[in-house]
């Protein structure tokens, strides 16, 4: 029996709904339905250990999710490793927790140095990907697609857009072949997020038309009110270069609904948009504003997404710094060049910090404005 099979028939001869082991378990319904139909990555030890306790299953689930012959994510990587068709939902799990750690571990290190470090699991999730038969293969697929998106993502942050292209792509593909073969419920968040991702590329390149329109499919894609507030703030700043604020502005508040739908559950949101707040979403809105010539309510909002970053896990992250740089331009054109300053000190710390060559430019080019 998986996983999923003995958590239903535990659940049911407890004689329990769906419902009310969500009530119990502080899991949310769709959740547990999709672990019993096994639909997603096997829960981590902890979440097998609640459940067993709510069910008084006696370790029943956490057996369930232990691979005989293997100790620990490590030796279970490595194994698989040598023997692709080896892999089993268990080593999916542990290769997801890989990924979680490797986007947290960006916000301090930088997307430079990350590059060299996921190398060697990238080439191994899309070695997996290409080995993989049978029922496990959609969950293969889809942990391949995460692993993608993620790596376009740090190309793009390191400048290397082309290369990042690339791996969206790759990202989409998977995702595609996900939705169209199984009931992963992140399939079409992942496709929508390729598409944002690409539309995100067309920011970096001040392109609006393919920026709008790659912002408004991937809103038209997604489940999820996160990815789908994502795309709605992005296709704002796509409408911001055009010069739009009545668009602007109608985008920003679909975006903010989004948002206030997506904290409400927020289990429910894929993992990868775990940075996505209404801090970020000021932040957003505050190079919009810039763009349109609205420069008092530009540093009001940026003001107030930094404040919030600041005391988050990302407040040293590169994008963060990002945002830094256009609230020093925006002090620096209203002529509050100590603020500027401050700010560009900021943001150069973060250089240090990472290593990261695009944000030294960037500094760079903000720097070369001071008087």
């Amino acid at each position: 029996m998986t996983f999923g099979d003995q958590l239903r028939a535990l659940r049911e001869s407890r004689g329990m709904t769906l419902r009310q082991l969500a009530d119990r378990s502080h899991h949310s319904k769709s959740k547990l339905s999709n672990w019993e139909h096994n639909r997603l990555p096997l829960p981590t030890r902890d979440e097998a250990v609640a459940l067993d306790s709510v069910l008084d299953a006696d370790g029943t689930l956490l057996a369930a999710i232990q691979a005989p012959g293997l100790n620990g994510d490590r030796d279970r990587i490595a194994y698989v490793t040598d023997k692709p068709r080896a892999v089993d939902p268990t080593t999916i799990t542990a290769l997801h927790g890989a990924l979680a750690n490797m986007r947290r571990l960006e916000d301090t290190l930088g997307a430079g140095r990350l590059l060299v470090i996921t190398a060697e699991p990238l080439r191994l999730v899309e070695q997996l990907a290409d080995e993989a038969v049978g029922d496990l293969r959609p969950a293969v697929v889809d942990l391949a697609g995460q692993w993608s998106q993620f790596a376009g993502w740090l190309r793009a942050a390191a400048g290397r857009p082309d290369e990042a292209r690339e791996k969206y792509v790759q990202a989409l593909e998977h995702a595609e072949e996900v939705a169209a073969t199984s009931t992963l419920p992140t399939a079409a968040d992942l496709i929508a997020t390729a598409l944002s991702m690409r539309g995100n590329l067309a920011w970096k390149a001040r392109k609006p038309g393919p920026l709008v329109g790659l912002s408004a499919a991937a809103a038209a894609k997604s489940r999820s009110p996160g990815v789908r507030a994502m795309a709605a703030q992005q296709e704002a700043r796509g409408h911001a270069l055009l010069g739009d604020g009545t668009a602007v502005d109608r985008l920003l508040e679909v975006a903010e609904t989004l948002m206030a739908s997506a904290r409400e559950h927020p289990d429910e949101e894929p993992p990868w948009i775990y940075f996505y707040s209404p801090g970020y979403l000021d932040m957003q809105r505050g190079l919009a504003f810039r763009l349109l010539g609205r420069r008092a309510a530009a540093i009001e909002a940026l003001t107030a997404g930094l404040e919030v970053a600041a005391g988050g896990e990302v407040a040293g992250a590169e994008f963060v710094a990002t945002y830094k740089l256009a609230l020093a331009e925006a002090h620096l054109e209203g002529g509050n060049l100590d603020v500027a300053r401050r700010l560009l000190d900021e943001a150069r710390a973060t250089v240090t910090a990472t290593g990261s060559a695009t944000l030294a430019g960037d500094v760079a080019r903000v720097e070369a404005r001071l008087p």
